[in-house]
């Protein structure tokens, strides 16, 4: 059975063949637009060729999601909308269709904005027809322009095409991406929207997913809610939420309390359902109202206060119906993993596995993981071919083209090069202070590097941080960087009584003296919280033999991870990404697979 997973609202695609997961990607690695959510045919293509074969051989193109908002992806909301934009959205469109009752084309308040010229074929007759608002109507025609351009490309018949329930889809990627199935276990999504819904309980017995509830999305708002205070915090919505939930921290409780309590007065739980003490009719106008002179740390660390407290009331009460201790969870609110410390550490979990980036690009793999295990029970298959998730999924360069590349821009010319780089050498540099970009191996999926597209650094010094934010990454002085840590050293680091497993970089934890001593750069500088990525040799050799090297020389068992990429664009995809990062900062070496680039007269 071989299937094509595809994310239409944040552009990724996926390739499962015979339960396994194979090769996935995003569209904005080979566009190089941040959160590019055009079709992604860039990532099919990519995935296709991974998968060794054409088009017309897929059983099954797989789409999560019965209805998508076609007016956001006309306009590209994520990734060409400035904060401007978001602004100009609330006080044109929103505002006079929520309290003026003045129906307003989308298009029409974003002409400036359209985008119509991108596969599969024009958009041009949706803006043109009188019926242009989210209805039953236009999402056919819609479909009809989606599918068409599918079936033409792929070589395919329509009757190929399956879409999916969103969450279902959610669900499916938390359950079966996870590596436990012989335990009952708690599924749980949580988002701003999806098929009507924004939230959903479910119970997975005997590799069986069974949903228990579900919430509407009028009656659950906390991922809107988190994406409209980072804008009346001047950040960009969609994409910065994470930036707030790092300045949380930073907030003193005498400053947060009133954020807190204003936030607190609205949606609280009820039971495993969600009700209103006060119903806001929209978010920014009331929220930018109530928070008139409330300092910005106040209101980011109420709103991470509020936001924990409703997720852990509602585990608490899913856990009391069900009786099951054990959670996955995914959705983009559980892309928050500071919400994840607070559900590990009640005394009501057992464990909690969260698979990497729960967001809406990873329905690309769950759409693919609940069209299997459909696939499964109506043939009477085993669900036991249905393999975990691996994210390295994606491109990675050969040997042979890294040497063409090499020499097709004289690196030798402008750089120090060392071909066979031992990990033992790269682990040296580390230790003596030097930033070293990796490149090599597949390329991971999702919005963590890990290990496969990452920057490497000595975690062992506070100052590094300034280091790398000042060479390279301009990223948010609050903001915190991570450690990938040993496997086996994570008891050492981590105050983890209950093993739970963190390979993605989805949970936070407290630090060890040990680790506030040997991490300390990798830690929250506030609360000394950290997320770490947890490497064994079976799932990352290369990266892993990197950290133990570095262990051998220096005792300590974690290095400094963060993301190849200059602030603003996406992870680097290709060694040319590479190079133009390299290029364009004072990283201070470049590992492509084992070839080693370091800028001349470098000090160690």
């Amino acid at each position: 059975m071989i299937i094509l997973g595809l994310s239409i609202e944040l552009s990724a695609a996926a390739i499962m063949i015979d339960g396994e997961v194979i090769a996935a990607a995003q569209e904005e690695r080979f566009s190089r637009i941040k959160n590019d959510e055009r079709f992604p045919l860039k990532s099919i293509e990519f995935c296709l060729n991974k998968a060794g074969i054409e088009g017309n051989q897929i059983d099954m193109v797989a789409i999560p999601g019965k209805v998508i908002p076609f007016g956001p992806l006309i306009t590209r909301v994520h990734s060409t909308f400035t904060i401007k934009d978001h602004i100009r959205a609330n006080y044109e469109y929103w505002y006079p269709t929520l309290y003026n009752g003045e129906k307003i084309k989308w298009t029409e308040v974003f002409k400036d904005k359209l985008d119509l010229e991108q596969y599969p074929g024009t958009y041009a007759e949706l803006i043109e027809s009188d019926n242009v608002y989210y209805s039953e109507g236009i999402w056919n025609h819609f479909k009809t322009l989606l599918h068409n351009g599918i079936c033409s490309y792929l070589g395919i018949p329509s009757s190929k095409i399956v879409h999916f329930d969103h969450h279902a889809c959610h669900a499916a990627y938390a359950y079966w991406g996870s590596p436990v199935r012989d335990i009952s276990t708690l599924v749980l999504t949580a988002d701003a929207f999806g098929d009507d819904l924004s939230a959903s309980i479910g119970i997975a017995e005997n590799n069986t997913i069974s949903r228990i509830f579900e919430v509407p999305h009028s009656k659950f708002r906390l991922a809107r809610l988190y994406r409209y205070i980072t804008l009346l915090l001047g950040m960009k919505p969609n994409e910065h939420e994470y930036k707030v939930m790092g300045l949380a921290p930073y907030a003193k409780p005498d400053i947060l309390k009133r954020s807190y309590e204003i936030f607190k007065d609205t949606m609280i739980v009820d039971g495993l359902d969600f009700s209103w003490k006060t119903n806001p009719p929209d978010m920014y106008f009331f929220f930018k109202e109530k928070l008139e002179g409330e300092r910005f740390d106040g209101i980011a660390g109420g709103l991470q206060k509020y936001t924990e407290e409703i997720l852990c009331k509602w585990v608490k009460n899913a856990i009391e119906k069900t009786g099951l201790k054990r959670i996955v969870f995914s959705g983009g609110i559980a892309m928050n993993v500071k919400a994840h410390k607070a559900i590990h550490e009640l005394d009501e979990v057992d464990d909690l596995f969260v698979c990497g980036n729960g967001s809406d690009e990873s329905l690309a793999i769950g759409v693919c993981y609940q069209a299997m295990a459909e696939h499964c029970s109506q043939s009477n298959i085993s669900t036991s071919c249905i393999k975990p998730v691996d994210l390295y999924l994606g491109p990675q360069p050969s040997d042979e083209d890294v040497n063409k590349w090499v020499n097709q821009n004289n690196l030798q010319e402008k750089y120090q090069i060392t071909e066979k780089a031992r990990s033992k050498t790269v682990a040296k540099y580390l230790s003596k202070g030097a930033v070293i970009a990796r490149c090599s191996g597949p390329m991971e999926f999702g919005a963590r590097a890990l290990g496969n597209r990452s920057i490497m650094a000595d975690p062992r010094h506070a100052d590094m941080v300034e280091k790398i934010n000042h060479k390279i990454k301009n990223r948010d002085f609050w903001m915190p960087f991570a450690p990938s840590i040993l496997k086996d050293d994570m008891n050492q680091y981590l105050d983890n009584p209950k093993n739970i497993q963190a390979p993605f970089m989805t949970i936070a934890f407290n630090a060890t003296s040990k680790a506030k001593k040997e991490l300390r750069a990798t830690l929250h500088p506030s609360d000394f919280t950290l997320r770490p990525q947890l490497v064994d040799i079976e799932t990352n050799p290369d990266y892993y033999s990197i950290i133990k090297e570095f262990k051998a020389l220096t005792g300590v068992g974690g290095i400094l991870n963060t993301s190849f990429n200059l602030h603003g664009e996406p992870i680097v995809c290709s060694p040319d990404d590479a190079l133009h990062v390299f290029e364009n900062s004072e990283i201070d070496m470049m590992l492509i697979n084992d070839v080693l680039v370091s800028k001349q007269n470098i000090e160690l």
